[in-house]
């Protein structure tokens, strides 16, 4: 159950939107469409799809944990005088069902693109060979797919779509500007079959289970310290099995994530005497990242190079 404060801070929202919808404004000519986002993955797709016909921005502050993140009675205004906010839902935004109970009476496009259940089919469960297993309680589905390049051809085919209800006139450039994009999403897909597919050891000891997809695509085994969200901090038993289930695999390596590195991972790093590599989430950028332009592309084949050094 939500502490009270929520709902207090839900209402309060609600008063300030009703207020800002009831002020007299002037209607000006919009060259461009304004789309709100949640995580990274989205934003990436809405700028490179949309091109100069849009103007993009993400609720998220840089470095945030995307799981946890509350947005700000201000990040609500913004998204209400918005034409669009689009958003993954399924449980990867904490906030999801209040911004869609908060807004139903806005004019704002609110676009969920987990309801197209077809982005999240695969049949595998997080196993940690026998001793924990974890089912998924995100609506079943790991909202993570963005880290599959097909899947995110899936969500860009999503993203297309809006983009062409929302502004009909710029199907020519939503079209052209997708299938550039998927070519490249294809080559990025291609570049892992490669580097993976000889490796006979595929274990990867990770800080948090975001990687199923990599499992079914390129057959990456993840061995998760949390779960589907850093909060989600394994039992003592747990603990003891993820250190046994490393010796036995001989692992030396421990994932952490750009966002997170908690203090369980650490605790286990140093028992096994792993050493420590980074794989980014990109649920969001880091400040780091923004300073050094970096990209879904950039940061994908960085991920790339890591699970190059960790895999045998």
């Amino acid at each position: 159950m939500k502490p009270l404060s929520s709902y207090i801070s839900i209402i309060m929202i609600i008063i300030l939107l009703f207020g800002c919808s009831s002020s007299s404004q002037v209607d000006i000519p919009k060259e461009k469409l304004s789309i709100y986002t949640s995580i990274y993955p989205i934003q990436f797709l809405v700028e490179r799809i949309g091109g100069d016909t849009v103007v993009t921005k993400t609720i998220f502050p840089p470095g945030v944990e995307a799981h946890s993140y509350e947005p700000t009675a201000k990040d609500m205004v913004s998204i209400a005088k918005s034409d669009a906010f689009i958003y993954m839902g399924g449980g990867m935004e904490g906030f999801s069902e209040t911004i869609a109970s908060a807004l139903e009476s806005e004019q704002v496009e609110l676009i969920p693109l987990s309801a197209n259940e077809e982005l999240f089919e695969h049949s595998h469960t997080t196993e940690i060979h026998g001793a924990r297993e974890e089912e998924h309680n995100h609506h079943d589905h790991n909202p993570h797919i963005w880290l599959d390049p097909i899947r995110m051809i899936r969500m860009g085919q999503s993203v297309k779509d809006v983009l062409i209800e929302l502004n009909p006139d710029k199907r020519t450039i939503y079209e052209k500007n997708f299938n550039n994009l998927s070519i490249e999403l294809k080559l990025l897909d291609k570049k892992f079959k490669e580097t993976l597919q000889n490796k006979t050891n595929r274990e990867i000891l990770v800080s948090h289970a975001a990687y199923n997809y990599w499992e079914d695509r390129y057959g990456i085994i993840q061995i998760p310290i949390n779960g589907i969200t850093s909060s989600e901090e394994p039992s003592q038993k747990d603990l003891v099995t993820i250190i046994k289930e490393a010796d036995k695999s001989n692992l030396h390596y421990v994932l952490f994530e750009q966002n997170t590195i908690n203090s369980v991972s650490a605790i286990i790093q140093k028992e096994i005497r792993a050493k420590a590599f980074v794989l980014h989430n990109l649920e969001v950028l880091t400040e780091n990242d923004i300073e050094h332009g970096e990209d879904y592309f950039s940061l994908m084949y960085r991920n790339l190079n890591v699970l190059d050094k960790v895999t045998k």
